[in-house]
């Protein structure tokens, strides 16, 4: 297997993007992976030596995670895009298949949406809704929550104020108590994997804009209660890979079904059985063979509206 090598590009809008890429025996055969919130590149370590190494897989840890800069703050989904969209012509691939995991499946489909030329393949992992997902305040001491969407920035800051405060006292055994209690309920990763995911969680430097962003994000038909519907989803043609474990509580499962009602046809949708939420963690052996099976089916073209 190939090492996995680390890089980073400075783009044409001065941020900066680290990413981790294998190189793969056909150049033509781009995966792209777009990690989910919290985490970055990283995460992808186990799937990106696992995968069949025909295949030039690449990780860019997206703005304001990981090792990336974060020079100028985004809170739209699209914006994420538009730096994916700009990482890749720099490399001068013209055509990827893309995978999202999580928040990652936002930005992934907002690049099938608005870059339809450049996508072949959307892969969707653990992904949020098509529809988004805002964010309701909390009362009583942040114990409950209320029936009021969270709006502004402001109150989003407000939101993640105690995650935020652990983070800067580097209190690390509250961050692993809420990876296990949110993400890791069904297996745990290494230890080595652990550390990496905690670094991951403490240099996030954008935590209050991805929710911001995942609350206007809204490609479905009907509003969310933030934002209109863009009537988008069912402009997605290209084939989509659609999985789901059913033991996931970060992203119901519910979700995954959601989102293959709103994109409508091409989607092959898996539940995975005894899988939380990242899923190659879980069982990485199920994960990697939809995946490669998928990648490896004859593509066709198909009109793009």
């Amino acid at each position: 297997m190939s090492d996995i090598m680390m890089h980073k590009m400075t783009l044409k809008n001065d941020e900066t993007l680290f990413y981790k890429e294998r190189p793969g025996k056909d150049e033509q055969k781009v995966l792209i992976l777009l990690h989910n919130n919290l985490f970055s590149s990283s995460v992808f370590e186990p799937l990106m030596n696992h995968i069949d190494e025909k295949y030039r897989i690449i990780a860019p840890d997206m703005r304001g995670f990981g090792k990336s800069s974060y020079h100028k703050s985004i809170n739209r989904v699209e914006d994420y895009a538009n730096d994916i969209a700009i990482f890749c012509e720099a490399l001068n691939i013209s055509t990827y298949n893309v995978l999202g995991l999580e928040f990652g499946g936002l930005v992934a489909m907002r690049l099938a949406v608005d870059y339809p030329k450049h996508v072949k393949r959307l892969l969707l992992v653990s992904s949020i809704s098509a529809a988004g997902r805002p964010i309701r305040k909390r009362v009583m001491f942040n114990l409950f929550k209320s029936k009021q969407l969270i709006r502004s920035a402001e109150d989003m800051k407000a939101f993640i104020k105690p995650v935020e405060l652990y983070k800067s006292k580097n209190q690390r055994w509250f961050i692993k108590q809420m990876l296990n209690r949110d993400i890791f309920t069904v297996d745990k990763p290494s230890e080595k994997l652990y550390e990496m995911f905690i670094d991951d969680v403490i240099n996030q430097q954008n935590l209050a804009d991805v929710y911001i962003a995942m609350s206007y994000f809204n490609i479905f038909s009907d509003d969310n209660g933030l934002v209109d519907g863009e009537h988008k989803a069912k402009d997605i043609n290209i084939p989509v890979l659609n999985l789901h474990g059913d033991k996931n509580q970060a992203v119901p499962v519910g979700v995954a079904k959601f989102n293959e009602r709103a994109i409508g046809r091409n989607v092959e949708t898996h539940i995975l059985n005894g899988v939380s939420h990242i899923p190659f963690i879980d069982d990485l052996k199920t994960t990697t063979n939809f995946i490669e099976v998928f990648l490896d089916r004859p593509y066709q073209e198909t009109t793009q509206k």
